[in-house]
C-alpha cells in the first residue's frame, strides 16, 4: 500500500493546465503518467486506426510526399525557401542571444522582431505541407493513440479521472475541454511547455522591452505628479490672497450703573384734591 507521502509527491507531480469557462471560471486539471497497460491499449489503438486507414484509401506519408511531389508543392523551389528560412532564423537567434543586456533597445527589439517573422514564416510554409500530411495512415493513427492516451490520464486536483473509459471521452459533450486536454497531451509527449510560444527568446526580449518601457512610463508620471503637488504647496504658500486674515477681538463695553430715583423724563402725579364737607346752618 502506497505511503501518504508517496501518494501526494506523486500529485505534486503531475503536469497542471487550466481551461476557463463560458461563466469565466477558470478550472484546473492534471495530466498524471499512463500505466503500462495504458500505454500498451494506446499502442495498440494506434495499429487498429492505421490499419483501418489503409482498408479505407488514405495515404501513407511516403505516398503522400509524391503526391505533393506531382502537384508541384513540394519542389526545388519550395526546398531551397525553406532552408533558406531556416538559415536565415537560426543566424538571427544566435545574434538575438549573443546581443547584451546593456546594448541599445532598439537593436534588441529590432533583432527579436526579425526572429519573430522568420519564425512565422517557417510556420507558415510548414502548413502548406503539414495539412495534407495530417490525413495520412500515420497521423490519423497517432491523433487516435493521443486520444485514448488523453481519456486515461486527465484527472481533477484529488487525482480522480475525468473519463472512466474512452468511450466516455468520445462521448463528452464539452468539446472544449477535449480539445485542450488532447492539446496539452501533444505538447507533453513532445516534451513542450503549455507556454512555450511564450517563451522563444524573442518573446522573453520583447517582453522585457515592454517591461522596461512601462515602467519608465509609469516612474516618469509619478515625477510628474510630485513636480506638480510640490508646485501648488508653493504657489499656495506664498499666495497673499491665501492667507488667512485674523479678526481682531474688540472687548465689549461694560453695561453703566442705573440711577436710583425717578427716572429722567418722568412727570411728577399731583395728590387727589380732598372733597371739601359743607357746613350745616
Amino acid at each position: 500500500m502506497a505511503k501518504a507521502q508517496n501518494v501526494k509527491e506523486i500529485l505534486d507531480s503531475r503536469r497542471e493546465f487550466t481551461l476557463e469557462t463560458l461563466d469565466n471560471e477558470i478550472n484546473h486539471y492534471f495530466i498524471a503518467n499512463p500505466s503500462g497497460e495504458d500505454i500498451r491499449k494506446a499502442d495498440w489503438q494506434y495499429s487498429k486506426i492505421y490499419n483501418q486507414a489503409i482498408v479505407d484509401g488514405f495515404l501513407t506519408q511516403s505516398q503522400m510526399v509524391n503526391v505533393l511531389k506531382d502537384k508541384g508543392i513540394l519542389d526545388d523551389k519550395y526546398t531551397d525557401k525553406l532552408d533558406g528560412v531556416r538559415t536565415s532564423l537560426a543566424a538571427e537567434l544566435f545574434k538575438l542571444e549573443n546581443l547584451l543586456e546593456e546594448a541599445d533597445e532598439f537593436d534588441r527589439e529590432a533583432s527579436a522582431l526579425e526572429v519573430a517573422g522568420l519564425r512565422d514564416e517557417l510556420f507558415q510554409m510548414n502548413q502548406m505541407v503539414n495539412g495534407p500530411m495530417g490525413n495520412t495512415c500515420e497521423n490519423l493513427a497517432e491523433d487516435a493513440r493521443t486520444e485514448y492516451l488523453t481519456s486515461r490520464i486527465i484527472q481533477i486536483k484529488d487525482g480522480s479521472k475525468i473519463w472512466e473509459e474512452y468511450e466516455d471521452y468520445r462521448a463528452e459533450d464539452n468539446t472544449a475541454l477535449c480539445v485542450k486536454s488532447r492539446f496539452e497531451v501533444m505538447l507533453w509527449m513532445q516534451g513542450l511547455g503549455s507556454d512555450f510560444l511564450e517563451n522563444t527568446p524573442e518573446q522573453k526580449v520583447l517582453r522585457e522591452i515592454a517591461q522596461a518601457r512601462l515602467d519608465k512610463a509609469m516612474e516618469a508620471a509619478q515625477e510628474a505628479a510630485e513636480k506638480e503637488k510640490a508646485e501648488e504647496t508653493t504657489e499656495a504658500s506664498t499666495d497673499p490672497a491665501a492667507v488667512e486674515e485674523i479678526p481682531l477681538e474688540v472687548p465689549a463695553e461694560k453695561p453703566k450703573a442705573k440711577k436710583r430715583g425717578r427716572p429722567k423724563g418722568a412727570t411728577k402725579k399731583k395728590a387727589p384734591k380732598k372733597a371739601k364737607l359743607k357746613k350745616e346752618d
